[in-house]
């Protein structure tokens, strides 16, 4: 016993140590990162009905081809997609986001809702009327 302690009392071992510790730690955090943002991936197919209750929303049972994708990293992004009679789609905008306001022609209508767990907080609402009869509805939804 008498002589582990004799060891460890070197020099040399405890700046071999010490110096160990001082490298691997900034490795640590490098690869913790590096792994980190590997997870930001590129845009995923998420169900849409989580997708509308996160933007505070509901489909309106007129919709058709809806498609919905996530991005998670630090935040949650959700975009969702849907075609709809045009005639409805004005009712549908303000009866679903009553406080939505015009942010400019080009970005559409903006809402902003109170933080809370699983909702958005910012969501954008885009109509583009096609054809005459067809309104294309895009909603973009995030939480921070």
């Amino acid at each position: 016993m008498g002589d582990t302690k004799r060891r460890l009392d070197r020099p040399w071992i405890r700046i071999t140590l010490g110096l160990t510790g001082l490298l691997l730690l900034p490795a640590g955090c490098a690869g913790l990162a590096a792994y980190s943002f590997s997870q930001a991936g590129e845009p995923a197919p998420v169900d849409c009905a989580e997708a509308v209750a996160f933007a505070h929303a509901t489909l309106p049972g007129s919709a058709r081809d809806a498609h919905c994708t996530e991005m998670r990293w630090r935040d949650t992004y959700i975009e969702i997609g849907f075609a709809m009679p045009a005639a409805e789609a004005a009712g549908w905008v303000a009866g679903t986001f009553p406080a939505a306001e015009a942010s400019s022609s080009e970005e559409g209508l903006h809402a902003s809702y109170p933080p809370e767990a699983g909702k958005a907080y910012e969501v954008g609402i885009h109509v583009r009327y096609e054809g005459g009869d067809t309104a294309l509805v895009r909603v973009v939804a995030y939480d921070s």
